[in-house]
């Protein structure tokens, strides 16, 4: 799969992204590629499931931080829904914005394992 299919199936923003690494779509790849590394996705779960909101808003931030860097736009927006509904104190909403965000996740993932 090219970048530019990998922006199509995960609403990369191809533009930004390319834009932000110079034009140099190898140098975005390579930085996408470790994404799968990152272990917030992994904090922001065990966060969710313990029902630790201080962990939540923290892993969810710093989720949002990265996929936002990364030009992950729905990663980054469903992120920031659950900064907000933590901050905002809504926590029975959580549960809902966290299946859209593993939903959003492993397809991400699995895109990534296509990425050429």
């Amino acid at each position: 799969m090219t970048l530019k299919e990998f922006a199509e199936n995960t609403n990369l923003d191809y533009e930004g992204i390319v834009a932000r690494f110079c034009g140099m779509e190898s140098l975005v790849i390579k930085f996408l590629k470790k994404f799968p590394d990152d272990p917030t996705f992994d904090s922001l779960t065990q966060a969710v499931e313990a029902k630790d909101y201080d962990a939540i808003e923290k892993s969810a931030h710093a989720l949002k931080g990265v996929t936002g860097n990364l030009g992950l736009q729905e990663l980054f927006a469903v992120n920031q829904k659950i900064v907000d509904a933590v901050r905002s104190g809504q926590y029975d909403v959580i549960p809902e914005y966290f299946r859209k965000d593993q939903e959003i996740y492993d397809n991400v993932m699995q895109c990534l394992k296509e990425l050429d």
